[in-house]
This record gives structure tokens, sequence and C-alpha cells, in this order.
């Protein structure tokens, strides 16, 4: 199970109730979710998949094993986006 960790070409601020995170390099943008904002500020320090979805759990009310699931396609749409990346 690898660790994440955030990839530091990011910067972010709250805009009405989504994280907004612009690329520095590129100018790109993404709005996070609660769930993906809640993961983002969680991955200040690496994590791996079960410790998100321990904290996210306690923050969210969801059944452990749909939040395995969700944490899993939010960390595959994140590498995709270049939000974060595994710990070498």
């Amino acid at each position: 199970m690898p660790t994440w960790k955030r990839r530091e070409d990011w910067v972010g601020t709250e805009v009405e109730d989504h994280l907004v995170m612009l690329h520095l390099e590129s100018g790109r943008y993404v709005a996070l979710n609660d769930t993906a904002a809640e993961a983002w500020r969680l991955l200040e320090t690496p994590q791996d998949d079960a410790s998100l979805v321990e904290a996210l759990t306690e923050v969210f009310a969801v059944d452990a094993d749909r939040c395995k699931e969700s944490v899993t396609t939010l960390l595959t749409r994140m590498v995709g986006l270049e939000l974060v990346e595994p710990v070498a």
C-alpha cells in the first residue's frame, strides 16, 4: 500500500464551499469538494490509504468499506490531476 503526499506545485484557498487549487506553473485549477478538501488537508503529512480512510470515517458519517472505495477513487483522480504522488 503506497504512502501519498501532496505535490508542492499547488496552492489553494477556500471559495464558498470548495477548496480551489491552482497549479503554479501551468495555471490549471481545480475545485475540491468537502471530502477531497479534507483528504488534501490530511495529506499535509504523508498518509497511506488506511490512514486516510480512518481519518475520513471520523470526520464524515460513512461506512469504512465505502470510504475505502471512495479513497481509492479519489486518489486515482488526484494522481491524474497531479495533485498527489506516491512517496519515493
